[in-house]
């Protein structure tokens, strides 16, 4: 079980979720809960509980991100980028049995809750995400009933005028937010016209082995730490080995995400710093036809879709979630500064091929506009 959750606490104590196995309070349960200051994940697996407790007070009025896990009797708290908290429940039950709602924010009789949750009045704040295993549960459709809830408007997406012009939709980001554009618009507010190209036409760059581009891993910006990415692009080539894209640090042993074909199929391949896991796809790509690929990871879940096939799951090994890079985002290749010694053979072989519709995070990535470097760039109609 893996929850992230964005929130933001007014008062120093009070509940923000609860999930039990009966409804007097009795059996299993999980919750998360503000104690003078601290937060509080604690689960009952039927034996007693497990109290994992925030070694650091939470900032009031300031958005906070938190990571929820349990594997087995195991839990892990970390909140931000703050040191782990791990503990574990008695011996020997392993499963969670829950049959009741999820109560977020408050529950209508505090009194019936789990007396190990130590949970008596509800939270007072805004909460911005809760999302189990990848899958955002603060959706409209998931509220079975809800009471003394309105928007929080103390965020750049909620108020007037908004930030994401021409129709644009405001995503929030902790503190910050990123606007969705729509077609013929692009830019941090979808300020920026696109001219459209005639059909056939898009943007598409010629990689000769040569070639290396670096962006900004966010597009507009470097982030050192990433909890999720999501990557599309469309490739022609008939090459078998190349490195497609690539995002980390030049340290040996140190987080990565890269896509690379191997054997003429697409690898998507990410290590958060415990051990690497590859996912192949079984489409072979080296046909000198255009295909389209989707590469995307929430924490330790990942995910590949070349062409038509249906998506591939795999997952890291439980621990880490978050990847650390150095904020820059390479296609095509990496140049010998930034390369991590001892990686596969296909990860130092550039890639040779036509290249478009890049997009980073569900954002467009204009090839040559955004790109940080300045090499010698041939277009697919020059070679």
């Amino acid at each position: 079980m893996s929850m992230e959750l964005v929130l933001l606490a007014k008062k120093p104590s009070g509940m923000i979720f609860y999930n039990g196995q009966k409804s007097d309070g009795k059996g299993d349960f999980v919750s998360l809960a503000l104690h003078e200051g601290h937060l509080e994940y604690r689960y009952d697996l039927g034996k007693g509980p497990a109290v994992l407790r925030s070694k650091e007070r939470v900032p009031l009025n300031t958005w906070i991100s938190v990571l929820l896990e349990r594997s087995g009797r195991k839990g892990v708290l970390r909140v931000d980028d703050g040191d782990r908290v791990t503990g574990e429940s008695p011996v020997p039950h392993m499963v969670l049995n829950l049959k009741e709602p999820l109560y977020v924010g408050g529950a209508p009789d505090f009194s019936r809750l789990a007396r190990a949750a130590a949970i008596s009045s509800g939270f007072e704040g805004a909460l911005q995400k809760i999302s189990l295993g990848g899958v955002p549960l603060l959706k409209e459709q998931n509220i079975r009933s809800a009471r003394e809830i309105s928007p929080f408007r103390g965020h750049p997406c909620t108020q007037r005028p908004a930030p994401c012009r021409h129709g644009g939709s405001c995503s929030p980001s902790m503190g910050g937010y990123r606007c969705s554009c729509p077609r013929g618009f692009s830019g941090t507010h979808c300020d920026r016209v696109i001219i459209e190209k005639a059909a056939g036409d898009a943007e598409a760059v010629a990689f000769d082995g040569r070639t290396y581009l670096e962006y900004h891993n966010a597009v507009t910006k470097s982030e050192k730490a990433l909890q999720s990415n999501h990557f599309e692009l469309s490739i022609k080539t008939e090459a078998t080995q190349g490195l497609l894209l690539w995002s980390g640090k030049g340290l040996e042993k140190s987080d990565f995400i890269a896509l690379a074909i191997v054997d003429g199929f697409v690898q998507l391949s990410y290590d958060l710093g415990s051990k690497a896991v590859t996912l192949r796809s079984t489409v072979p790509v080296n046909t000198n036809q255009w295909i389209h690929i989707k590469a995307s990871r929430v924490q330790r879940e990942g995910s590949l879709q070349v062409g038509n096939e249906a998506p591939i799951a795999g997952s890291s090994p439980l621990g880490a979630t978050q990847l650390d890079t150095d904020g820059a985002l390479w296609l095509g290749g990496l140049d010998k500064a930034s390369a991590r010694p001892r990686l596969p053979k296909a990860f130092s072989t550039a890639f040779v091929g036509c290249m478009r519709d890049v997009q980073v995070d569900r954002r467009e990535l204009h090839l040559l506009e955004d790109a940080l470097n300045r090499p010698r760039i041939l277009h697919c109609s020059a070679k």
